[in-house]
């Protein structure tokens, strides 16, 4: 691999890496091993072919190359060393990938524009993704805007810090840069007047930006994409755009992460078709999260000393308990349930039981119905059973004019887009709607009602108006009603007997309910008290509704009544 006999250390170093994770010399994820053997097939044939759209520019790589060598590691055990020469195997694959691979026909144009790095702490993620901004800044057209945003003002001046660090260690390069003395203030390249500015996530704060660039950094804290949208929708109008997620797991409900790495997955496996996406994903299989293996797949920085943190680590969380999320989430990279010992269900178990489609034709279901009056969700709930299994649907109704006082962060007007919720006029929810709703149940699901359960709070009215017609149940949500009931459903997902029509709203949800503890091991829903008003549960509650009219306790034997029964004696 040569270009006018100069050897292109960063690519070798790509390939390299590549064959040992594709033969098995490097302990790693399967997603790893995925994306390693894509880039060989493509860098050795696809590439060739007239039809692939996409080539590995030498050229562009080259001179990387020859930037790399100029830059200096400012930090940890690489610490004034040379950053070519210093790049591990994972490392240089990833920015091989990135500034490698460009259009046949637009040279300038790069093939990968959704790049990702998931990858536990302590692996030089932060100065990883500050080479390549250099990178950026000293290559892109003038004038580029290159920024990263982050969930706080302490954490998105993370990246800019690593940067500084790099270019004042590295004297070829510093006297092209400016760098702002406050934490949170820009890097200026002079070579090309573009420049680099970290930003936290505050609604509307990133609406009127244009990035050629941006990385969302610790991606993995977000629940809700409104900020990333509104960075992407920036770059409508770049020429050249990209946009980088990078992040370590967090203990954390409702991550935007675990959807990206539902759809990273899915392209890896060839499910669905991105030729622009390029994504390293290491973490812990759950087989190996207290093994070694479990940390050489979650950790390719190869440095043994953080190894021996990490194992030091385990064994302290292995027996206590308050440690345990943290090594799982931050050393394995693993996403766990936040407040998992305290949560209703485990998500992960619960979305086991998702299904694209559900068929009621035919079938008698059960009707739950939980009303609100401003900023609750009101939920209505369908159910039956069938050969001792449940199917299911929920929906939710809110409405639009008290949008701007909901503390919870969901985007509920996307959530309408994907028919997961209904969003009215007015300041309440509007009853006649929902009413309406409900009526048309039978005719659209082509089902029949067998009973309505409601909680009257609110729904006094509307509950009379059903009753007209229908069979209507008002149920009090106290600890004798619907002690049974939540027991039997949080065992019957387990079992794997209940399956739920997809919706991302419930299971956010689900993912928020917790336990409310009464006498005798007594149950109910309840909401984490410390984010009461940004959580709700109320599509689960009227899963739990239906289920009081369609689970039947197995009859427990009772030695008494047996013997007071039995006329034989």
């Amino acid at each position: 691999m040569t270009t006018k006999n100069m050897k292109i250390e960063l690519l070798d170093k790509a390939i390299e890496y590549a064959n040992n994770v594709v033969e098995g010399k490097e302990i790693t994820t399967w997603e790893v091993k995925k994306q390693c053997e894509i880039f060989l097939d493509d860098y050795y044939n696809r590439q060739k072919d007239i039809n692939f759209e996409f080539f590995f520019s030498k050229k562009k790589i080259s001179k990387i190359n020859k930037l790399l060598k100029l830059l200096n590691f400012a930090t940890g055990f690489v610490e004034g060393k040379q950053v070519l020469e210093n790049l591990s195997g994972f490392q240089a694959f990833f920015i091989a990938n990135i500034f490698g691979w460009r259009y046949k026909h637009k040279s300038y144009k790069f093939r990968y524009n959704d790049i990702t790095l998931f990858i536990a702490r302590k692996n030089a993620k932060t100065a990883l993704i500050a080479i390549v901004f250099i990178l950026l800044m000293l290559t892109e057209q003038k004038y580029s805007e290159f920024y990263s945003i982050c969930l706080t003002k302490e954490l998105s001046a993370e990246i800019k810090k690593g940067m500084e660090q790099i270019i004042n260690a590295s004297p070829y390069i510093k006297k092209y840069f400016k760098i702002s003395s406050t934490k949170t203030g820009s890097i200026k390249c002079l070579l090309t007047d573009s420049f680099f500015e970290p930003r936290t996530s505050e609604s509307g704060k990133n609406n009127s930006i244009r990035p050629s660039a941006f990385v969302s950094d610790e991606h993995g804290n977000f629940n809700e994409n409104s900020n990333f949208n509104a960075m992407k929708s920036g770059q409508k109008n770049v020429l050249n755009p990209l946009v980088f997620r990078t992040t370590t797991a967090y203990a954390i409900n409702n991550s935007i992460m675990e959807e990206d790495l539902d759809y990273i997955r899915a392209v890896l496996k060839g499910v669905i078709t991105d030729e622009r996406q390029f994504a390293l994903v290491y973490y812990a299989e759950e087989e190996h999260l207290w093994d070694d293996i479990g940390i050489y797949q979650a950790n390719p920085l190869r440095i043994e000393e953080n190894y021996e943190t990490i194992r030091k680590d385990r064994d302290i969380a292995k027996v206590k308990l308050s440690t345990k999320e943290e090594y799982l989430t931050k050393s394995m990279n693993v996403f766990v349930q936040e407040n998992k010992y305290e949560a209703y269900m485990d998500i992960g178990l619960w979305k086991q039981c998702k299904e694209d489609d559900i068929d009621f034709n035919g079938k008698e279901v059960v009707v739950g119905v939980d009303g609100s009056i401003s900023l609750d969700l009101t939920s209505v709930s369908i159910m039956y059973k069938e050969n001792n299994e449940y199917y299911c649907m929920s929906h939710g109704f809110l409405p639009s004019g008290n949008m701007d006082e909901r503390r919870e962060k969901i985007n509920y007007y996307d959530m309408q887009s994907r028919g997961y919720c209904d969003i009215h006029k007015g300041m309440t929810v509007n009853y006649n709607k929902l009413e309406e709703y409900i009526r048309n149940i039978e005719d659209k699901y082509n089902c029949k009602i067998k009973c309505i359960i409601s909680d009257p709070f609110n729904m006094k009215q509307t509950m009379e108006n059903l009753a007209h017609d229908y069979e209507v149940i008002l149920l009090r949500q106290t600890f004798g009603n619907l002690t049974v009931a939540t027991k039997a459903f949080r065992d019957e997902v387990y079992n794997k007997k209940v399956h739920y029509l997809k919706n991302e709203l419930l299971d956010w949800c689900v993912s928020n309910a917790t336990l409310n503890y009464g006498k005798s091991g007594d149950v109910m829903l309840a909401k984490d008290k410390a984010l009461k008003n940004k959580k709700r549960i109320d599509m689960l509650a009227t899963l739990i509704f239906c289920m009081t009219q369609l689970y039947i306790e197995e009859e427990k034997y009772n030695a008494v009544e047996a013997l007071l029964n039995n006329t034989d004696w």
